[in-house]
């Protein structure tokens, strides 16, 4: 199974908080990945709501690749990691941004420091969750956070790939009165496909530091244009009213209260 599903909605750098999607706009490539348009001239971009558009499929791809002349070396990057960093500078201006660093036998994705205090993030894909390809987690997600922090006295934050990419989250990485929010869209890993009993504490304990909580719970991650945004309703809402999927790929292991988890459309059906 695929990680990601069929793409959809338009994600905008500037307006990150409410843009939502996997469709990339040029400029924002631009930016993410330090190049210019006759670097990205032989990309097929396609045209989505008026808007030139790719999906980040392709970009990551093709930058793997090495097809786009200029784009920084992939080393153990991510595409994710280069948008993250520009939406950190985006909502912290002034920022120090450290990428890659060893503390003991491990390589933390970012140290952000501002206004004098640095926080590590650690940006956790559904491989650190779920069984996929690569088999199961090898440990538990928090277990990189527990030591980093013993040994340098620094928070590390787990950035999961359901915690949206935009600016209210990383403010909330230092004003912890801030709200931040979570979506799904696409992917096609799901709370109820996580392999630790304990899951749904894990996932509570990722959205608590973000206060990613709205509307009693986390329901409205599906879509579609939940709390003000542009996102699209993930397809699996369809696919369950339709049952051809189970509402059971949304209840992570250990829940208690199933209205927490679901969207509003599938807490009444049985």
């Amino acid at each position: 199974m695929a990680i990601l599903g069929k793409p959809q909605g338009i994600f905008e750098l500037k307006n990150s908080d409410v843009s939502i999607g996997s469709f990339l706009m040029k400029d924002d490539i631009k930016q993410f990945l330090g190049v210019s348009d006759n670097d990205l001239d032989f990309l097929k971009f396609k045209t989505v709501d008026g808007i030139e558009v790719i999906d980040e499929r392709k970009i990551q791809k093709s930058w793997y690749g090495g097809e786009i002349a200029n784009a920084p070396p992939v080393e153990y990057s991510s595409l994710d990691e280069f948008l993250l960093i520009s939406i950190i500078q985006e909502a912290l201006p002034g920022c120090d941004i450290e990428r890659q660093i060893r503390i003991t036998r491990f390589k933390m994705d970012f140290k952000i420091t501002y206004k004098d205090k640095s926080i590590f993030v650690e940006f956790d894909g559904p491989s650190h969750f779920a069984i996929t390809r690569y088999g199961p987690p090898k440990h538990e997600p928090f277990r990189k956070k527990k030591i980093v922090e013993d040994e340098t006295g620094i928070e590390v934050v787990n950035w999961a790939y359901w915690i949206q990419r935009c600016t209210s989250n990383v403010k909330a990485l230092f004003n912890k009165s801030i709200k931040g929010y979570g979506v799904l869209w696409s992917a096609n890993v799901h709370f109820g496909d996580f392999y630790f009993d304990d899951s749904a504490q894990i996932i509570e304990t990722i959205n608590t530091r973000f206060n990613a909580e709205h509307e009693g719970g986390f329901g409205y991650f599906y879509g579609e244009n939940t709390i003000g945004r542009n996102n699209p309703e993930h397809p699996i809402i369809e696919k369950i009213l339709q049952g051809k999927e189970s509402r059971e790929r949304l209840l992570p292991k250990g829940f208690k209260n199933q209205s927490r988890w679901l969207p509003k459309k599938l807490i009444k059906i049985t």
